[in-house]
């Protein structure tokens, strides 16, 4: 369910920014991005890690109502400290220089604050695991702007009147998530000094960590197209957005599995600590099963994917669409171990390396864009290859600390993944060559289409022979999109830490 509403939401901001670029055209859409994205990280740079602590002692089971209003609390004075500096910042000419309409601006800017505040309730539905709630409230949310989007653009097009959409889309969803709230009997209820500094112990190590994630999520764009050139920038946004669509698919059952752990880990005993052990290997051991198969399906078909969607002169986007499914599938992996680490308070932990890490990753993207070594990936592929190595480097630190901290080893069937993505991707090439070959006829995508196909049966066959919970796996996962099937099927073995 979370999944699903996730990426229809996602869809039907697809759909309203299609529209908007068909009819107010790209400079329009421009604008919109770039007060946006101002706005976004101005926001991201205010509230570091208070988010995540919100939702940590929600899911621990602390008192609802004083959790929402300790957040409330910090949000509002961080707020007023956002428009305080704003307003110093416009009013010396260092803001209005970077944005495009002071209008949209702060209809984007409303905006964002508004879903922050609305988020501080919806973090309740998660914790709980209202998710039928939280789709519901996310979805009717986002249509509504939909329809104000076709209003505006059929009664007065123009940029201003579809920011502020925008800013109703974040006031409604403050109004029907604090309803649902209210409705469900948890009041609100005023922070203590407690309360407040148990939010700030856990929020002040991402002082440093958000920082430099918000670097990093976007000086890669920027380099390639300093230093690669406006073309190449071009292929690496299309390969980063198809990426992103593939990562996703870990961002709900990772967020389940935060709370989860941070329920079992809130009171320390050994039969708890088994407990989270067996959620852990059985997550990920599910995560792991649905992340190949669509890393094996993003592999093989990256070409014609690309080509469909954006056009055949986005083709050589295929390299670093391909770098960056592997760094997807490393993600999978290794991002559980650090929920592990954030579910027992241990973010400090990260600051020292994540500094480190972000040195070796500015050192990467500086030789790998500019192609300094030969034979390696360069320009957009590159760029690629150090967001890889930037999810790798350094995973078996995190998976050590979770083997010291919470006796959580290397999921040893994590192997069996890996290896059979590996196989899969050798017979694809091979299979692929072949057909070109016997039959050359054949349309570039008639033997791609076939060559994943085989890619598929081999790896099914690897899985079959060598990891003896497949087959539940499969019958989990069909119970998932059918779940009238769970019934016939039988409900699956979670597979154990092994």
């Amino acid at each position: 369910m979370l999944l699903g509403s996730t990426w229809t939401h996602s869809a039907l901001s697809l759909l309203a920014s299609v529209m908007i670029g068909r009819v107010l055209g790209p400079a329009a859409v421009g604008a919109l991005a770039l007060n946006l994205g101002l706005a976004g990280l101005v926001m991201a740079a205010l509230l570091p890690g208070f988010t995540q602590a919100h939702l940590k002692r929600l899911a621990e089971g602390q008192d609802a109502g004083r959790c929402v209003g300790t957040m409330l609390a910090i949000q509002g004075a961080l707020t007023t400290l956002l428009v305080v500096a704003l307003l110093a910042a416009w009013a010396t000419g260092a803001l209005a220089s970077h944005t495009s309409g002071g209008a949209v601006f702060l209809a984007m800017l409303g905006a964002q604050v508004a879903s922050r505040l609305a988020d501080v309730f919806q973090k309740v539905f998660i914790a709980r695991e209202w998710v039928v709630a939280h789709g519901a409230v996310l979805l009717a949310t986002r249509l509504a702007r939909l329809v104000a989007t076709v209003l505006v653009l059929l009664l007065a097009p123009s940029v201003t009147a579809i920011a502020a959409t925008f800013l109703v889309e974040g006031l409604l969803t403050i109004v029907v998530a604090a309803g649902v709230v209210s409705a469900a009997g948890i009041p609100l209820r005023a922070p203590t000094r407690t309360s407040l500094g148990d939010y700030w112990r856990y929020a002040r190590p991402f002082l440093v960590t958000t920082p430099l994630a918000l670097v990093q999520d976007s000086i890669d764009r920027v380099l390639v197209g300093r230093w690669a050139g406006l073309t190449a920038a071009g292929y690496y946004h299309v390969a980063r957005g198809l990426w992103e669509a593939l990562a996703g698919v870990m961002a709900p059952p990772g967020l389940l599995l935060f709370t989860r752990l941070s329920s079992l880990y809130a009171e320390r005993t050994p039969e708890r600590d088994r407990k989270a052990a067996a959620l852990f290997f059985s997550g990920l051991d599910k995560l792991l099963f649905v992340s190949t198969a669509l890393a094996v399906a993003f592999w093989a078909l990256a070409a014609p994917a690309i080509a469909l969607l954006y056009g055949d002169s986005f083709v050589p986007a295929t390299a670093a669409l391909r770098i960056l499914v592997v760094a997807a599938l490393v993600g999978a992996l290794v991002n559980p171990y650090t929920f592990v680490l954030q579910a027992q308070d241990e973010v400090a932990r990260f600051v020292p390396l994540n500094v480190f890490r972000f040195a070796i990753y500015l050192v990467a993207l500086a030789v790998l864009i500019r192609g300094v070594v030969p034979g390696l990936p360069a320009a957009d592929a590159g760029a690629a290859l150090a967001r890889l190595l930037l999810i790798v480097f350094p995973a078996w630190v995190w998976m050590g600390w979770t083997r010291d901290l919470a006796g959580i080893p290397f999921y040893r069937r994590a192997g069996v993944y890996l290896a059979g993505f590996a196989l899969a991707v050798v017979a694809f090439h091979a299979a692929a060559t072949l057909l070109g070959f016997l039959v050359p006829a054949w349309p570039e995508l008639a033997i791609d289409i076939a060559a994943a196909a085989v890619a598929f049966v081999v790896y099914g066959l690897w899985l079959l022979k060598l990891h003896p919970d497949t087959r539940a796996n499969v019958v989990y996962a069909v119970a998932l999109v059918m779940p009238g099937a769970a019934r016939r099927l039988g409900a699956p073995s979670a597979p154990g830490p092994r």
